[in-house]
């Protein structure tokens, strides 16, 4: 397999520590700094590649025995990452999150241990409602990193992710437009958040930084 390029540090170095200080002060933040266009084109034509040969499924919620369908909660379609075997696409991507994990571990402290991801496309009309990113009883996930693929998105293309960062005013959602390259960063435990029906189908790569699994030890 043809390997990726190294990913640029004096890239990483511009955006990194003012997103962890933004993330750190109020829950969530956001960048446009952490992939090139070229990076975010390679993943948006690999993630319609996978779609065209149907290797997307529909998206659960739930964890584990109690994982079940509901449309009417959520109504993407994803496709599970294997870190292991990545694509030169994914491979930049993965090398990206390690570097942010390593240096949120050495800022923030928060014993970061590993990463998961999936790409996710949102068919037109489809949504995903209000929620959290941690299953009940499992309080792995820390943080949510959802990155944007879609080229030339507008407002009118509906889509949005609405997130609810402020507990003393619970109903207050602030919206962020999809748009191709844009990177966001938000707490896992703590951000409520949804997706508002979209106009065309839009495409994501969402990804969760995690703390060590002791479960992982008995399989």
């Amino acid at each position: 397999m043809e390997r990726a390029r190294p990913i640029d540090r004096r890239r990483m170095a511009s955006w990194i520590d003012p997103f962890i200080e933004t993330l750190a002060r109020q829950g969530w933040a956001t960048t446009t700094e952490a992939f090139t266009p070229a990076q975010i084109q390679a993943l948006y034509r690999e993630a319609q590649e996978l779609d065209r040969v149907g290797a997307f499924r529909p998206a659960a919620i739930g964890h584990g025995a109690e994982q079940t369908l509901r449309r009417d909660i959520r109504g993407d379609r994803i496709y599970w990452l294997d870190p292991e075997h990545p694509t030169p696409a994914q491979e930049v991507y993965w090398q990206v999150v390690d570097q942010l994990r390593r240096r949120l571990n050495e800022t923030l402290f928060l014993s970061l241990h590993d990463a998961e991801a999936h790409l996710a496309i949102y068919p037109p009309g489809s949504f995903y409602r209000r929620h959290l990113d941690q299953h009940r009883g499992r309080a792995l996930r820390l943080i949510t990193l959802v990155l944007y693929l879609n080229p030339d998105w507008r407002p009118e293309d509906g889509g949005q992710l609405r997130i609810y960062p402020d507990p003393e005013a619970p109903d207050e959602g602030i919206d962020l437009l999809p748009e191709g390259g844009l990177l966001v960063g938000f707490r896992s435990d703590t951000i409520p958040h949804e997706v508002l029906p979209a106009r065309r189908a839009r495409y994501s790569l969402t990804g969760w930084l995690r703390r060590f699994d002791p479960l992982a030890l008995l399989r």
